[in-house]
Parts: C-alpha cells; structure tokens; sequence
C-alpha cells in the first residue's frame, strides 16, 4: 500500500492540561516575614539565656534568699527550688529555640509541619515567658543589682510576643497556598 505524495498525514493536535493547578515555586513574603520573626525571637531567647548564665551564682542567691524571706520554713529547699527552677527555664529555653529554628527551616522550605512546630514553640515560649515573669516578677529589684537589668526580664515576654505574631503570620491564607 503506497500513499500518494510525499507528505506524511497531518499529525493530530494535542494538549496536555495539569489536573490540579500549578503551584508557585516562588515564596511568598508573609513566609519571610514569619520566618524572620522566629528569628527575633530565637535571638531574644538566647541573649536572655547568654544573660542569665553571666550572673548565674548572684541570681540563684538574690532568688534564694527572696524565697526564704517569703518562706521562712522553707530553709535549705529554697536553693533547691530556684535550681528546679532555673534548670526547667533552660529547658524551656533550649526547647523554644529548636521547634523556632526547625520549624522556621521547614517553613522557608514550603513544608506545612513548620507551621506545626512554629505553633507548638510560640505555645512554649508564651508557657516560657509567664513562668519567667512569676519567678522573676517579686525579685526584680534585687535582680537588677545581681545582674539581670530590668528590660532584660521583660524580654522573654518580647520574644513569646513575636513567636506568636510570626506563628499567625504563617497561617494566613496566602502562606497556606504556598505550601506543600
């Protein structure tokens, strides 16, 4: 069988449609936004914590000794209980700063588990910040002349602030369509 001509027949036309709409590779500005906010507040976390570790004796002295004026009974477990306490604060601390660069990380990678890990670290830092602010809180005076300045103890509750802002941020809607 021989066709007429030299031509080859005419080729049909086709057209391939994605079934689902192509998402942008390009990041959006609320995820910079939310990413540099976990930033700020990793950074304010570890300045307080840098601080704190500089004064370390003369805080758990000005602690102790606040305590056992409230609490006469307390004697010798009063150092204890500031240790407790300034132990569970370096956790906290130490916590806060690896679900905010994790989760950050994840998120500037356009992974819906940071937003995650950002929400479950703004939770601490905020659970962070309340317990700094109550065991700080009745010996702030003294504090300050052991070496924590008075804006210093206010920064936790800075940083728990801008954890929270920043963690909203990455669940507005245009971040959410720019994730995967």
């Amino acid at each position: 069988m021989s066709i007429s001509g030299d031509t080859p027949p005419p080729r049909p036309r086709v057209a391939i449609t994605p079934m689902r709409p192509q998402r942008s590779t390009e990041r959006v500005g609320a995820v910079r936004w939310a990413v540099l906010g976990w930033i700020v507040t990793i950074a304010l976390t570890v300045v307080t914590a840098v601080v704190v570790v500089a004064s370390l004796d003369d805080i758990r002295a000005v602690l102790a000794a606040d305590l056992i004026r409230e609490h006469p009974e307390s004697g010798t477990d009063a150092g204890r209980a500031v240790d407790v306490s300034l132990l569970v604060g370096a956790g906290v601390a130490l916590v806060v700063v690896v679900l905010g660069a994790a989760g950050a990380a994840l998120l500037w990678a356009g992974r819906r588990s940071g937003r995650t890990m950002l929400a479950v670290g703004a939770l601490v830092a905020t659970a962070g910040a309340v317990g700094f602010h109550l065991t700080v809180s009745p010996s702030a005076a003294g504090l300050a002349d052991a070496g924590l300045p008075t804006p210093v103890q206010w920064v936790p509750a800075a940083a728990a602030v801008i954890a929270l802002i920043a963690t909203g941020v990455a669940f507005t809607r245009a971040v959410s369509a720019s994730l995967r």
